[in-house]
């Protein structure tokens, strides 16, 4: 038999009908003698259809049902913009010249076995950025990309097409740049790797990006050589100068223009700016220097 306390915690249940049959049969019979039990029956009879009543006047907003759906089924605004730029990228990858990547990996292979061998670390300071500044210049075009006038002919903008080509290849090129300075660990002193690596990245970011630039307003061809030439002019000896051009604003123009180079946080600031004009300079076609003299 159960216990009068059992039956009291049954009443709510058994009011709001949520008693099993068996428990049912049960609470009929022990409410046949219980008075107490009967009372407080009445009560939760009372609150139940009190609820109910009260239930029964909200009105269910419109559109819930579907608002909940359409919630489940879209995607998160952020999520799916990461899958799409990913998915961009992996497609931009394959259109790249395949030359392209093992050209500048053995290209900076023998720039590190020369920079060994001699025990110049110059070497790689010399030639990252070049590397760096001739891969964006034929990143992007009709000269470079087969599938040029498709890939203008569909939705994604030409500037997300440049800027994931741009992002593969920047981080390729950064990614051989420091792979070439570990290997100068074989001859200097693993302390002067930081100064090594910021040395070359400041210039190869300000050339890459003015040789995407260019690339995009004249051409290959006048990107390579003006960045080449602009790098290589640093080079230029006081002495030539003074033989050629005597008057001392040259030699302190070129003395302003060796630090120029080594002025990494300048250098990179230049860089963005330049990427960005390149960036909006995709969507308006510039006329090639090349058309214009034919």
């Amino acid at each position: 038999m159960k216990e009068h306390t059992e039956f009291e915690e049954l009443l709510p249940f058994y009011a709001a009908g949520g008693c099993t049959p068996l428990q049912k049969r049960e609470m009929d019979e022990h409410l046949r003698d219980c008075l107490e039990c009967q009372s407080e029956l009445a009560m939760w009879r009372a609150v139940s259809n009190e609820i109910e009543t009260s239930n029964a006047t909200i009105a269910l907003p419109v559109g819930i049902p579907a608002q909940a759906l359409s919630k489940i089924h879209t995607p998160n605004p952020l999520a799916a913009a990461l899958r799409q730029s990913w998915q961009l990228v992996k497609a931009q990858a394959y259109l790249i010249q395949s030359e392209l990547w093992p050209v500048s990996a053995m290209v900076m292979l023998i720039g590190v076995l020369v920079a060994v061998v001699a025990k110049r670390d110059m070497v790689v300071y010399l030639l990252s950025p070049m590397m760096a500044a001739s891969t964006l210049a034929m990143l992007y075009g009709p000269d470079h990309d087969p599938a040029n006038e498709l890939t203008r002919s569909t939705a994604t903008s030409p500037w997300k097409i440049l800027l994931a080509r741009m992002s593969i290849m920047s981080c390729y090129n950064l990614l051989l740049g420091l792979i070439a300075s570990l290997g100068l660990l074989l001859f200097v002193k693993p302390d002067m790797l930081g100064s090594i690596i910021l040395g070359w990245v400041g210039p190869l970011a300000f050339l890459s990006s003015l040789a995407l630039l260019l690339s995009v307003w004249c051409g290959t061809g006048v990107a390579i050589g003006v960045t080449y030439g602009l790098w290589l002019a640093q080079y230029i000896s006081f002495k030539t100068i003074s033989i050629w051009m005597p008057s001392p604003v040259w030699s302190n123009f070129l003395s302003a223009y060796k630090n120029f180079w080594h002025e990494p946080l300048l250098l990179v600031g230049l860089a963005f700016l330049l990427a960005l004009a390149a960036l909006w300079s995709a969507n308006r076609p510039v006329m090639h220097l090349s058309s214009s003299i034919q």
